[in-house]
Protein backbone atom coordinates (compact mmCIF):
# COMPACT_ATOMS: atom_id res chain seq x y z
CA UNK A 1 0.00 0.00 0.00
CA UNK A 2 1.03 3.62 -1.13
CA UNK A 3 2.07 6.04 1.44
CA UNK A 4 0.10 9.10 1.50
CA UNK A 5 2.67 12.31 2.02
CA UNK A 6 2.39 13.69 5.40
CA UNK A 7 0.86 17.34 5.02
CA UNK A 8 1.75 19.59 7.28
CA UNK A 9 -0.98 22.93 7.67
CA UNK A 10 0.67 26.05 6.52
CA UNK A 11 0.22 28.00 9.41
CA UNK A 12 1.81 25.95 11.57
CA UNK A 13 4.67 26.18 9.29
CA UNK A 14 4.92 29.54 9.88
CA UNK A 15 4.46 29.27 13.64
CA UNK A 16 7.29 26.82 14.10
CA UNK A 17 9.67 29.21 11.70
CA UNK A 18 8.71 32.22 14.11
CA UNK A 19 9.71 29.95 17.35
CA UNK A 20 13.00 28.90 15.61
CA UNK A 21 13.87 32.55 14.67
CA UNK A 22 12.94 33.88 18.37
CA UNK A 23 15.14 31.33 19.70
CA UNK A 24 17.91 32.43 17.40
CA UNK A 25 17.42 35.66 18.36
CA UNK A 26 17.57 34.70 21.98
CA UNK A 27 20.80 32.82 21.45
CA UNK A 28 22.83 35.39 19.68
CA UNK A 29 21.47 38.05 22.14
CA UNK A 30 23.01 35.93 25.13
CA UNK A 31 26.02 35.42 23.18
CA UNK A 32 26.41 39.56 22.67
CA UNK A 33 25.52 40.18 26.03
CA UNK A 34 28.68 38.14 27.13
CA UNK A 35 30.66 39.59 23.96
CA UNK A 36 29.59 43.05 24.86
CA UNK A 37 30.22 42.26 28.96
CA UNK A 38 33.85 41.82 27.83
CA UNK A 39 34.53 44.77 25.75
CA UNK A 40 32.82 47.01 27.96
CA UNK A 41 34.96 46.39 30.98
CA UNK A 42 35.24 48.89 32.21
CA UNK A 43 32.97 51.15 32.32
CA UNK A 44 33.21 53.25 35.18
CA UNK A 45 36.29 53.88 38.22
CA UNK A 46 38.72 50.74 39.13
CA UNK A 47 39.67 50.56 43.11
CA UNK A 48 43.31 50.26 43.51
CA UNK A 49 44.24 49.25 47.29
CA UNK A 50 47.39 50.17 48.69
CA UNK A 51 47.99 48.43 51.81
CA UNK A 52 50.68 51.16 53.15
CA UNK A 53 50.49 54.80 53.91
CA UNK A 54 51.20 57.30 51.19
CA UNK A 55 55.02 58.56 50.05
CA UNK A 56 56.72 55.03 50.61
CA UNK A 57 57.81 52.94 47.47
CA UNK A 58 54.57 50.79 47.24
CA UNK A 59 52.74 53.94 46.66
CA UNK A 60 54.62 55.27 44.60
CA UNK A 61 54.42 52.59 42.00
CA UNK A 62 51.03 52.17 42.75
CA UNK A 63 50.34 55.46 41.54
CA UNK A 64 52.41 55.08 38.68
CA UNK A 65 50.85 52.08 37.20
CA UNK A 66 47.02 53.36 38.42
CA UNK A 67 47.77 56.37 36.61
CA UNK A 68 48.91 54.43 33.39
CA UNK A 69 46.13 52.58 33.50
CA UNK A 70 43.49 55.42 33.65
CA UNK A 71 44.65 56.87 30.70
CA UNK A 72 45.00 53.59 28.57
CA UNK A 73 41.38 51.76 30.16
CA UNK A 74 39.99 55.78 30.12
CA UNK A 75 38.21 55.71 33.41
CA UNK A 76 39.45 56.55 37.06
CA UNK A 77 41.83 54.52 38.47
CA UNK A 78 41.64 55.69 42.52
CA UNK A 79 44.49 54.60 45.03
CA UNK A 80 43.22 53.82 48.32
CA UNK A 81 45.80 53.32 50.86
CA UNK A 82 44.73 51.14 53.80
CA UNK A 83 47.84 50.91 56.04
CA UNK A 84 48.20 49.12 59.08
CA UNK A 85 49.66 45.28 60.56
CA UNK A 86 52.41 44.88 57.86
CA UNK A 87 49.92 45.54 55.13
CA UNK A 88 47.91 42.79 56.40
CA UNK A 89 44.54 45.26 56.65
CA UNK A 90 44.60 46.39 53.38
CA UNK A 91 45.72 42.89 51.29
CA UNK A 92 43.19 41.59 53.49
CA UNK A 93 40.44 44.06 52.26
CA UNK A 94 41.26 43.09 49.05
CA UNK A 95 40.57 39.32 49.49
CA UNK A 96 37.12 40.38 50.38
CA UNK A 97 36.15 42.52 47.64
CA UNK A 98 34.02 41.59 45.15
CA UNK A 99 36.08 39.85 42.01
CA UNK A 100 34.54 41.26 39.51
CA UNK A 101 37.73 43.14 38.40
CA UNK A 102 36.47 46.95 40.11
CA UNK A 103 38.89 46.27 42.89
CA UNK A 104 42.84 45.46 42.34
CA UNK A 105 45.50 45.91 44.84
CA UNK A 106 49.57 45.74 45.08
CA UNK A 107 50.82 43.07 46.90
CA UNK A 108 54.65 42.87 48.00
CA UNK A 109 57.00 40.05 49.29
CA UNK A 110 56.05 40.91 52.84
CA UNK A 111 51.94 40.46 52.29
CA UNK A 112 52.26 37.58 50.43
CA UNK A 113 55.37 35.61 50.84
CA UNK A 114 56.59 36.27 54.86
CA UNK A 115 53.69 38.19 56.80
CA UNK A 116 51.57 35.26 56.24
CA UNK A 117 53.75 32.56 57.83
CA UNK A 118 54.48 35.02 61.07
CA UNK A 119 50.95 35.93 62.26
CA UNK A 120 47.55 35.59 61.84
CA UNK A 121 46.03 37.66 58.81
CA UNK A 122 43.21 37.61 57.56
CA UNK A 123 43.39 35.70 53.91
CA UNK A 124 45.47 33.20 52.33
CA UNK A 125 47.96 34.33 49.49
CA UNK A 126 47.68 31.32 47.66
CA UNK A 127 43.64 30.76 47.99
CA UNK A 128 42.48 34.54 48.05
CA UNK A 129 43.54 36.38 44.90
CA UNK A 130 43.84 36.15 41.31
CA UNK A 131 47.62 36.80 40.45
CA UNK A 132 47.44 39.37 37.54
CA UNK A 133 51.59 40.53 37.10
CA UNK A 134 54.60 40.95 38.66
CA UNK A 135 55.24 44.95 39.05
CA UNK A 136 58.95 45.51 40.00
CA UNK A 137 61.39 43.36 41.96
CA UNK A 138 63.85 45.19 44.52
CA UNK A 139 67.00 44.91 47.12
CA UNK A 140 66.90 46.47 50.20
CA UNK A 141 69.71 49.11 51.61
CA UNK A 142 71.18 49.23 54.99
CA UNK A 143 71.03 52.73 56.47
CA UNK A 144 72.04 54.01 59.48
CA UNK A 145 72.14 57.31 61.04
CA UNK A 146 74.23 60.56 62.64
CA UNK A 147 74.25 58.23 65.92
CA UNK A 148 76.25 55.57 64.45
CA UNK A 149 79.68 56.36 63.61
CA UNK A 150 80.27 53.55 61.42
CA UNK A 151 81.30 54.41 57.63
CA UNK A 152 81.29 50.62 56.10
CA UNK A 153 79.61 47.62 56.78
CA UNK A 154 82.19 45.78 58.20
CA UNK A 155 83.01 48.99 60.97
CA UNK A 156 78.99 48.48 61.69
CA UNK A 157 79.34 45.12 62.90
CA UNK A 158 82.51 46.00 64.91
CA UNK A 159 80.40 48.71 66.23
CA UNK A 160 77.38 45.93 66.74
CA UNK A 161 79.95 43.44 68.27
CA UNK A 162 81.25 45.75 70.41
CA UNK A 163 78.04 47.61 71.88
CA UNK A 164 76.63 46.38 75.61
CA UNK A 165 72.99 46.77 74.45
CA UNK A 166 71.52 45.32 71.38
CA UNK A 167 71.15 48.27 68.61
CA UNK A 168 68.00 49.18 67.46
CA UNK A 169 66.38 48.31 64.24
CA UNK A 170 63.43 49.54 63.06
CA UNK A 171 60.88 48.08 59.62
CA UNK A 172 57.53 49.20 58.10
CA UNK A 173 55.91 46.47 60.79
CA UNK A 174 56.05 42.91 61.60
CA UNK A 175 56.61 40.52 59.00
CA UNK A 176 57.49 43.49 56.23
CA UNK A 177 60.55 42.84 53.56
CA UNK A 178 62.91 45.53 55.47
CA UNK A 179 61.92 43.85 59.01
CA UNK A 180 62.64 40.17 57.57
CA UNK A 181 65.52 41.46 55.67
CA UNK A 182 66.88 42.76 58.82
CA UNK A 183 66.11 39.37 60.55
CA UNK A 184 68.31 37.06 57.89
CA UNK A 185 71.01 39.84 58.38
CA UNK A 186 71.60 39.29 62.23
CA UNK A 187 70.99 35.75 61.72
CA UNK A 188 74.04 35.81 59.02
CA UNK A 189 76.09 37.95 61.18
CA UNK A 190 75.36 36.34 64.73
CA UNK A 191 74.21 39.74 65.56
CA UNK A 192 71.46 40.29 68.24
CA UNK A 193 69.34 42.95 67.29
CA UNK A 194 66.53 44.89 68.75
CA UNK A 195 63.29 45.20 66.33
CA UNK A 196 61.24 48.06 66.77
CA UNK A 197 58.33 47.42 64.23
CA UNK A 198 57.02 50.93 62.59
CA UNK A 199 53.38 51.53 61.21
CA UNK A 200 55.18 52.25 57.53
CA UNK A 201 58.72 53.27 56.47
CA UNK A 202 58.75 56.85 56.54
CA UNK A 203 58.21 57.33 60.42
CA UNK A 204 60.82 54.56 61.04
CA UNK A 205 63.50 56.36 58.54
CA UNK A 206 62.65 59.12 60.42
CA UNK A 207 63.57 57.55 63.82
CA UNK A 208 67.06 56.79 62.49
CA UNK A 209 67.65 60.08 61.48
CA UNK A 210 66.33 61.63 64.83
CA UNK A 211 68.16 59.37 67.03
CA UNK A 212 65.43 56.93 68.05
CA UNK A 213 66.99 53.91 65.92
CA UNK A 214 70.54 52.80 65.16
CA UNK A 215 69.72 51.52 61.79
CA UNK A 216 67.48 50.00 59.36
CA UNK A 217 66.33 48.79 56.03
CA UNK A 218 64.83 50.90 53.35
CA UNK A 219 64.79 50.68 49.34
CA UNK A 220 66.28 53.30 47.41
CA UNK A 221 63.05 55.32 46.74
CA UNK A 222 62.65 56.11 49.88
CA UNK A 223 66.25 56.99 51.42
CA UNK A 224 68.33 58.57 48.48
CA UNK A 225 67.20 62.15 49.33
CA UNK A 226 68.36 61.23 52.71
CA UNK A 227 71.70 60.43 51.16
CA UNK A 228 72.00 63.36 49.54
CA UNK A 229 71.19 65.55 52.55
CA UNK A 230 73.78 63.38 54.41
CA UNK A 231 71.06 62.55 57.38
CA UNK A 232 71.64 59.04 56.29
CA UNK A 233 74.57 56.85 55.33
CA UNK A 234 73.64 53.46 53.42
CA UNK A 235 76.82 50.87 54.27
CA UNK A 236 74.86 47.97 51.73
CA UNK A 237 72.50 46.47 49.58
CA UNK A 238 70.58 42.87 49.57
CA UNK A 239 71.68 42.37 46.29
CA UNK A 240 74.37 40.64 44.90
CA UNK A 241 75.05 42.96 42.84
CA UNK A 242 75.46 46.92 43.21
CA UNK A 243 72.69 48.97 41.87
CA UNK A 244 73.30 51.23 39.77
CA UNK A 245 71.81 54.10 41.44
CA UNK A 246 74.40 53.31 44.28
CA UNK A 247 77.32 52.27 42.57
CA UNK A 248 79.75 53.40 45.35
CA UNK A 249 77.52 51.16 47.85
CA UNK A 250 79.11 47.62 47.91
CA UNK A 251 76.54 44.08 48.22
CA UNK A 252 76.06 43.36 51.64
CA UNK A 253 77.60 39.92 50.54
CA UNK A 254 81.15 41.32 50.38
CA UNK A 255 81.19 41.23 53.74
CA UNK A 256 79.11 38.66 54.37
CA UNK A 257 79.31 35.63 51.71
CA UNK A 258 76.03 34.50 50.54
CA UNK A 259 73.61 37.14 52.26
CA UNK A 260 71.27 37.97 49.03
CA UNK A 261 67.61 38.85 49.76
CA UNK A 262 65.53 40.04 46.81
CA UNK A 263 61.55 41.13 46.94
CA UNK A 264 59.10 42.15 44.80
CA UNK A 265 55.69 43.91 43.91
CA UNK A 266 52.74 42.50 42.24
CA UNK A 267 49.49 43.10 40.98
CA UNK A 268 46.26 41.08 42.14
CA UNK A 269 42.99 41.33 42.50
CA UNK A 270 40.33 38.94 44.52
CA UNK A 271 40.11 35.61 43.79
CA UNK A 272 38.16 34.18 40.49
CA UNK A 273 38.20 37.71 38.47
CA UNK A 274 36.72 36.57 35.23
CA UNK A 275 39.52 35.73 32.80
CA UNK A 276 39.00 37.95 30.46
CA UNK A 277 39.60 40.97 32.99
CA UNK A 278 42.60 39.35 34.11
CA UNK A 279 43.85 39.05 31.05
CA UNK A 280 43.37 42.44 30.05
CA UNK A 281 44.52 43.92 32.99
CA UNK A 282 47.85 41.57 32.62
CA UNK A 283 48.29 42.89 29.02
CA UNK A 284 47.43 46.77 30.08
CA UNK A 285 50.59 46.31 32.74
CA UNK A 286 52.98 44.23 31.05
CA UNK A 287 52.68 47.23 27.82
CA UNK A 288 52.97 50.01 31.05
CA UNK A 289 56.00 47.91 32.21
CA UNK A 290 58.00 48.22 28.72
CA UNK A 291 57.12 51.90 28.54
CA UNK A 292 60.71 52.96 28.67
CA UNK A 293 59.64 56.22 30.60
CA UNK A 294 58.41 53.71 33.29
CA UNK A 295 60.98 51.74 33.28
CA UNK A 296 63.71 54.74 33.45
CA UNK A 297 61.05 56.24 36.68
CA UNK A 298 61.71 53.06 38.40
CA UNK A 299 64.82 52.59 37.99
CA UNK A 300 65.27 55.68 39.53
CA UNK A 301 63.34 54.41 42.52
CA UNK A 302 65.63 51.40 42.49
CA UNK A 303 63.11 49.29 41.50
CA UNK A 304 63.75 47.26 38.07
CA UNK A 305 60.49 47.04 35.77
CA UNK A 306 59.87 42.94 35.58
CA UNK A 307 56.39 41.97 33.58
CA UNK A 308 55.33 38.84 33.94
CA UNK A 309 51.99 36.79 33.23
CA UNK A 310 49.43 35.76 36.00
CA UNK A 311 51.07 32.39 36.26
CA UNK A 312 54.44 33.57 36.70
CA UNK A 313 53.37 35.86 39.63
CA UNK A 314 51.72 32.52 41.14
CA UNK A 315 54.80 30.65 40.52
CA UNK A 316 56.97 33.63 42.45
CA UNK A 317 54.25 33.87 45.45
CA UNK A 318 54.58 29.88 45.78
CA UNK A 319 58.32 29.66 45.88
CA UNK A 320 59.55 32.49 47.70
CA UNK A 321 55.91 31.68 50.25
CA UNK A 322 57.65 28.36 50.88
CA UNK A 323 61.46 29.62 51.65
CA UNK A 324 59.82 31.57 54.28
CA UNK A 325 57.49 28.92 55.42
CA UNK A 326 60.20 26.75 56.20
CA UNK A 327 62.30 28.94 57.51
CA UNK A 328 60.19 29.87 59.78
CA UNK A 329 58.85 26.56 60.79
CA UNK A 330 62.59 25.87 61.41
CA UNK A 331 62.79 28.21 63.84
CA UNK A 332 65.44 30.56 61.87
CA UNK A 333 63.24 33.43 61.79
CA UNK A 334 60.94 34.99 64.60
CA UNK A 335 59.13 38.07 64.58
CA UNK A 336 61.30 39.56 67.86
Amino acid sequence: MALTPLRIQQPFVRRLGVVVVAGSLLIHGAVWAEDASKTLWPDHAVRFIVSFPPGGATDIISREVAAKLQENMKQPVVVENIGGASGSIGVGRLAKAKNDGYTIGLGNSGTFTMTPYLQTVPYDPRKDFTPISMLTEYSNVLVVGKKMKANSLAEFIKEAQASPQALTYGSAGNGSSNHMTGVLFGNATKLKFLHVPYKGNNPALLAVMGGELDWMFATISEIKPFLESGKLRALGVSSMEPDPLLPSVPPIDHTVPGFNVIGFMGLFGPANIPVHITSKLSNEVNQILANSQVIEKFSRLGMRANPSSPEELARRVDADGAVWKKAIADGQVTTN
